[in-house]
């Protein structure tokens, strides 16, 4: 009987040696999907039947999601998986928006490209991601949830309107405890 209790005291000692604390850390994490929009209303009056560059930076902030303030400050990690756009509202819809990004302005990081997109498509479509880029915003949002994102490209002809949502697809790893 005395050697049955040894053998599972041996067995607890050699499993516990042999395990990491990172997986007892982690055991008690919680992770979860969420979808932050990042919204512009665009109204480019200028007169520009040859096309115009364009500029426009808005705050992308995680805390507007319930699940992310919840856990805000036990978040221990945020995970881009990709970035969605759609168009709405267009006046003209024949404009053609070309070489456009999305770059955390903090940084100049590129996040996320979009080569040639027609105002008349009205469906959500992924943009083109940039890794590092997407790293660079999570390590961002790390820090305080939110960051400032900058909407660059060229318009083809102007005066044009629409809006554009952004949808940032996020993992988030937070401490459950």
């Amino acid at each position: 009987m005395k050697i049955k209790h040894l053998f599972s005291v041996l067995l607890v000692l050699v499993f516990g040696t042999f395990t990491s604390c990172e997986l007892f850390e982690k055991v008690d994490d919680v992770t979860f999907n969420v979808v932050l929009p990042l919204d512009f209303g665009i109204n480019e009056e200028a007169e520009n039947p040859g096309g115009m560059s364009y500029f426009d930076e808005a705050l992308l902030d995680a805390n507007s999601n319930a699940d992310i303030a919840k856990y805000a400050s036990k978040i221990k990690e945020f995970k881009i998986d990709k970035i969605t756009y759609a168009i709405s509202d267009a006046d003209p819809t024949t404009v053609i928006f070309t070489n456009g990004s999305l770059v955390v302005a903090s940084t100049g990081k590129t996040i996320a490209t979009e080569s040639s997109a027609s105002l008349a498509n009205t469906a959500e479509t992924d943009l083109t991601a940039n890794i590092d880029g997407f790293n660079d915003l999570a390590a961002r949002l790390l820090d305080d949830k939110q960051e400032l994102v900058q909407l660059n490209g060229t318009f083809s002809q102007t005066p044009v309107a629409f809006n554009v949502r952004f949808r940032f697809y996020v993992k988030v790893t937070a401490n459950a405890l």
